[in-house]
């Protein structure tokens, strides 16, 4: 299937966080609509998202890479917990000017969002959660949920980060990598995947050890404990072939967050944003009309 790429121009720009740390942050698109963050999932780029964010209606988009991954500096103090990636969160708005937020996650960022949403209310209109855990916990490995047993591998990994990262990016740099991937089985039909492989050598291109460490500190804690101080609407989205975050976690979520709405995409798996861009466009452009209307009313 042939793809054609509509893509939002991007603006670049840098901000300071709370211990000096400088980031790389992004900022697509424009409208007078209340400005949407991205919270991306750890050490994932922009090619998740850019068929997304060209169907959001009518709103500035901003995003950030990660402390030590791609083009944010190496943390300037051995904060990488979900915590610090928040404060990290509230410096780009602070640098970009903005106020309030509607925030979407996917994947391993929404532990971040979660803590940005309860730590600063006042900053978070709204929660959107693609395929996101509150964590992986090891004790999730008596519900068979095989995500719970990345941030063993990755903790585990970081110590042969060296070893492995050379093969790992000769790897996806494969010319046939695409064929690889599509009869993986590990992503659907209907996928985009020259934006998956982009996604891949976006992980490949980072130092391994920085990402394996900063994937372990934000999602091997749970953070369960924050989802019943959420207080803002929120809509979750899953995939019902998502193996690493299920269908059965994020029914959990929604039973703990107070009046939250959940979304299955029937064959959708982890990537959902790849497989379905326009649906969730569509979907995350109804919940922003609608939470908007809730709040002001």
């Amino acid at each position: 299937m042939t793809v054609t790429r509509i893509w939002l121009d991007e603006d670049n720009f840098s901000a300071r966080s709370f211990d000096g740390t400088t980031l790389n942050a992004y900022r697509l698109g424009s409208g007078e609509g209340l400005p949407l963050l991205i919270v991306n999932g750890i050490g994932a780029n922009l090619a998740v998202w850019r068929r997304v964010v060209v169907d959001v209606k009518d709103r500035m988009v901003l995003t950030w890479d990660h402390r030590g991954l791609h083009g944010s500096d190496a943390p300037a103090s051995e904060r990488i917990d979900a915590g610090a990636h928040a404060e990290d969160a509230v410096a780009v708005l602070e640098r970009a000017g903005v106020g309030q937020v509607n925030v979407v996650s996917w994947s391993s960022g929404t532990p971040i969002a979660l803590e940005l949403t309860t730590r600063y209310p006042d900053r978070v209109r709204s929660l959107a959660v693609v395929c996101g855990p509150y964590g992986h916990p090891l004790r999730r490995l008596l519900h068979l949920e095989v995500g719970s047993l990345f941030p063993l591998a990755a903790r585990l990994g970081k110590h042969f980060a060296s070893t492995l990262e050379i093969p790992f990016r000769a790897f996806v740099s494969r010319p046939e990598i695409a064929g690889i991937v599509r009869q993986s089985g590990l992503i659907g039909t209907t996928a985009d995947i020259d934006a998956l492989v982009e996604l891949l050598r976006g992980l490949a291109d980072c130092d391994l050890k920085s990402l394996l460490a900063t994937y372990d500190a934000v999602v091997s804690e749970s953070v369960r404990d924050l989802l019943g101080e959420v207080a803002v609407p929120t809509l979750l989205v899953a995939g019902s072939r998502d193996p690493f975050t299920t269908p059965r976690l994020m029914q959990e979520m929604k039973e703990a967050i107070p009046g939250a709405r959940l979304e299955v995409y029937e064959g959708a798996t982890h990537y959902l944003p790849l497989e379905y861009p326009a649906r969730l466009a569509a979907d995350l452009n109804a919940f922003l009309s609608e939470a908007r209307l809730d709040l002001d009313a």
